[in-house]
């Protein structure tokens, strides 16, 4: 469960159409472009830690790396108002879902950024 945990926003974050059977190599999530820069992330990395799909898209029940359906932007449910879910407009390292499990998973991995600048890469 606490893997789950730490995972789930690395997905929750991604803005992933399952492409021609095929899951893209790299993502950028922009859904905070306003308030941030969009994250580069690299999907096919991330699939390799993760057991199932199921462990970051925790509405895509029986997702597979070859799965041809489209898979919602976690922004679908994670930036609307009338949703219940946790909000990713939240700029808060404990608020917005991604960031709490991103970072989470990169801590117990002792792999991958726990810094704003370390994903959010300001262009020069």
């Amino acid at each position: 469960m606490r893997m789950l945990r730490l995972i789930l926003p690395i997905v929750l974050i991604a803005t992933l159409p399952a492409l021609a059977g095929k899951a893209p190599s790299t993502v950028t999530i922009d859904a905070a472009a306003k308030k941030q820069t969009a994250v580069p992330f690299p999907h096919e990395k991330h699939m390799k830690v993760a057991k199932t799909c199921e462990v970051c898209h925790h509405n895509e029940k029986g997702l597979t790396a070859d799965s041809t359906v489209e898979v919602k932007k976690c922004s679908a449910c994670h930036l609307d108002a009338k949703s219940k879910a946790p909000s990713m407009s939240e700029m808060s390292l404990t608020k917005n879902p991604l960031h709490k499990l991103c970072i989470a998973c990169h801590k117990e991995q002792k792999k991958g950024p726990t810094a704003c600048a370390g994903c959010h890469i300001k262009k020069t």
